[in-house]
């Protein structure tokens, strides 16, 4: 099929929001289609859409009395909500960083990341480490610049200045990786999670979102890609549901952005005692409707959870 849909001007935008039962002020919603963009918008507004007829996948067709101001409300939330995230995700991504590097040296060497005995597959470790070469070939950063002046052999900088240089993706692959269990798991509870399983899923949740937060996605009313892996120790705030594998229903964390919010606090707090993380995310979505809460999956009764009493 060929797209045939033409671009369209500010004015013809207004026009057909107008057309489908927006209501507010035109100038307000001037500024915000030129300025953030009807596209990225719409993500905010589609949940308000009527629900469609027969076999139409959209009606086009908002709720009556949908006003402008409550979508560019929740987008506000959003993108505060977007703030903490990338801040308590940061914190993950760090603390990470510092103690598998600390770990892995110790065990194999300030070059482990050369080492191919150190990791599972010799060729993924060959394809990351290639990686990994560019990345550092490209730097300017004073370290690997230091290191180029100073050394010849090995032709990479130690892991402590290499892992500095990974996105947290490629730091939880080279995590993944690894072959020690013994490692592993003892920086998955260096992290407060219960095993290198529990960690090395909870990552590759984190970095996804940790993605969307860096193109500033929307985390409101989105249902995740990959899940929360189940984690024991947190099922009495947890949101679980039944979804359907190859194997039959089984009971999963919900893919909404609530559960994912509680792996990242009880992961601070192990860290920290005293984050503020939770007080001021649990401050942020208390002033939102129960139904912009329930859209993130939150539960009805996520206040008097443990996660959020402390």
């Amino acid at each position: 099929m060929h797209y045939s849909k033409p671009p369209t001007t500010i004015d013809e935008q207004i026009e057909l929001l107008i057309e489908r039962g927006m209501q507010g002020e035109q100038a307000l919603m001037r500024r915000w289609l030129e300025t953030v963009g009807y596209y990225r918008l719409s993500a905010y507004w589609l949940p308000f859409e009527l629900p469609p007829a027969g076999n139409e996948t959209r009606s086009k067709q908002f709720a009556p009395g949908l006003q402008f101001d409550t979508i560019v409300d929740i987008y506000v939330f959003d993108r505060k909500l977007r703030l903490l995230v990338t801040e308590a995700i940061e914190r993950v991504e760090i603390a990470l960083r510092s103690r598998w590097t600390n770990r892995l040296s110790l065990a194999h060497g300030a070059h482990a990341h050369l080492d191919s005995s150190a990791f599972q597959s010799g060729h993924e470790h060959l394809g990351m480490l290639s990686a990994l070469a560019n990345r550092i070939k490209d730097s300017s950063e004073i370290p690997v610049e230091h290191y180029r002046r100073k050394y010849t052999v090995p032709f990479m900088p130690p892991l402590w200045t290499a892992t500095e240089l990974m996105t947290f993706g490629e730091l939880s692959r080279w995590f993944a990786a690894t072959r020690d269990p013994k490692i592993k798991s003892a920086v998955a509870r260096d992290l407060g999670l219960p095993s290198r399983e529990v960690l090395e899923g909870t990552l590759q949740l984190l970095a996804y979102i940790r993605n969307i937060c860096a193109h500033h996605g929307r985390l409101w009313n989105r249902h995740t890609v990959k899940r929360l892996p189940y984690i024991k120790r947190f099922r009495a705030d947890l949101v679980i549901g039944s979804v359907q594998t190859e194997t039959g229903l089984q009971n999963q964390p919900a893919n909404q952005i609530y559960n994912a919010l509680v792996a990242l606090t009880y992961m601070l707090r192990h860290q920290s005692a005293d984050t503020t993380f939770p007080a001021r995310l649990a401050a942020l979505v208390r002033a939102r409707s129960a139904a912009d809460q329930r859209a993130m999956g939150y539960p009805d009764d996520w206040e008097k959870r443990p996660c959020w009493r402390n």
